[in-house]
């Protein structure tokens, strides 16, 4: 009887493992996240959203995404990151 439900037991656990490997999106808590920032400056006209990465993230940063979706990290304090929120908040109340 012991041997049937440590046999169960693990087998209870390996169904579970592999729901989780298999399914990344089980385990994400709602927002991308950077690994690394831009090296170059993303024209503003070519950003058609943004977001901010998750507070879970090892990288404050705001992750544009292009007309081509092309995602890319920025650094928040970055002044060509600032310009473009700018443009898009404005662009927004108008």
């Amino acid at each position: 009887m012991k041997t049937s439900t440590a046999a169960l037991a693990v087998l209870l656990l390996a169904v579970l493992c592999y729901q989780v490997s298999s399914s990344p999106e089980a385990v994400k808590f709602g927002r991308s996240c950077c690994h690394r920032y831009a090296t170059n400056e993303v024209p503003s006209h070519r950003v058609v959203t943004y977001e901010y990465a998750g507070r879970h993230c090892h990288l404050p940063a705001v992750i544009f995404t292009t007309g081509q979706g092309k995602r890319v990290c920025g650094r928040p304090g970055d002044k060509w990151v600032q310009d473009i929120l700018n443009h898009h908040n404005n662009a927004g109340s108008g």
